[in-house]
C-alpha cells in the first residue's frame, strides 16, 4: 500500500497526543502543567527609611505563562487606578469637611450680638412704650419700621469655601468608587462562563519543541497546530468572552 494512503493510527489510551506540526511528544505538555509551571514566588526586599530590610514574596507569571492563562488577570488596570484614586480624594474631603466646618463654627461664635440687653426686653410695655424723652438724653427721633429688624445672619449661613470643596471632592470619591465598583461587575458577569473555558483547556496541549498549543480529536476543535494567540481564542470563546482575547494579548 503506498504510503499516502495510510490511515493514521490513533495513539493508544493514555499515551501523548503528538505534535500536529513536528508530530513528536517528547516535548508535549498538558497546557495546564505548563501554566502552573510558569508561576512562581520571587522574594523581594527592600530597605526601609530605618535602614531595616524588608521581606516579602509576590507571584510572577512569565510570558508564556499569561499566554496559556484560561481567563484575563483577575484586576483589570482601569479597576485599580480608579480604586486607587478613591483614596486620596475621600481624604481630601475628610480633611476640608473638618476644616469648613471649623471656620463656619468660628464664624458663629465670633459674630457680634446686636440683640438689645435683657433691662430693655423685659420692659412690660417694649417696644411700644418705652420712655424716651429721659432727663439728660436728648429726643430721640421718630424710628423707622426696620430699627428693630433683626440683624442677618451672614456669618452663620454663608458656607465656607473650603467646604464646598469637600462636598466636591466627596462627590468625586463616590464616583470614583461607583465606576470601579460598574466595571468589577461587568468583568465578574463576562467571565461567569470560566468553567466552559476551563473545561476546553485541560484538553490542551503545548509542544515546546514548536511552541503552540493543540487539542485532541475528542475536543471538537480539530486538530491542527495552534499559535498562543489563536489557542487563548478559542479557549475564552468557549467561556464567552473571546472579545477580551485581542485585548490581553500574549
Amino acid at each position: 500500500m503506498p504510503i499516502n494512503d495510510a490511515v493514521p493510527v490513533p495513539p493508544p489510551h493514555g499515551s501523548l497526543p503528538p505534535c500536529p506540526s513536528c508530530a513528536l511528544t517528547d516535548q508535549v505538555r498538558s497546557v495546564p502543567a505548563v501554566h502552573l509551571g510558569e508561576r512562581r514566588n520571587v522574594t523581594v526586599r527592600t530597605s526601609g527609611r530605618d535602614g531595616r530590610t524588608e521581606t516579602r514574596e509576590r507571584e510572577e507569571v512569565s510570558a508564556l505563562g499569561r499566554a496559556l492563562a484560561p481567563a484575563p488577570p483577575a484586576t483589570t488596570a482601569a479597576i485599580q487606578a480608579l480604586a486607587v484614586l478613591s483614596f486620596p480624594t475621600l481624604v481630601g474631603a475628610v480633611i476640608t469637611f473638618i476644616e469648613g466646618m471649623t471656620q463656619r463654627n468660628a464664624a458663629v461664635d465670633q459674630g457680634p450680638d446686636l440683640s438689645p440687653p435683657d433691662w430693655v426686653t423685659k420692659h412690660p410695655g417694649f417696644p411700644g412704650d418705652f420712655p424716651t424723652d429721659l432727663p439728660g438724653f436728648p429726643k430721640a427721633a421718630p424710628a423707622s419700621p426696620l430699627a428693630h429688624a433683626p440683624a442677618p445672619l451672614a456669618d452663620a449661613n454663608d458656607t465656607p469655601t473650603v467646604l464646598l470643596v469637600s462636598y466636591l471632592l466627596l462627590a468625586v470619591t463616590i464616583a470614583l468608587l461607583a465606576g470601579a465598583t460598574a466595571l468589577f461587575l461587568a468583568r465578574r458577569r463576562r467571565l461567569a462562563g470560566r468553567p466552559q473555558a476551563e473545561r476546553l483547556w485541560n484538553q490542551a496541549w503545548y509542544c515546546a519543541r514548536c511552541g503552540t498549543a493543540h487539542f485532541p480529536p475528542t475536543a471538537g476543535q480539530g486538530a491542527g497546530a495552534l499559535g498562543l494567540a489563536d489557542f487563548r481564542k478559542a479557549v475564552w470563546t468557549a467561556g464567552g468572552y473571546g472579545d477580551l482575547a485581542d485585548r490581553y494579548r500574549p
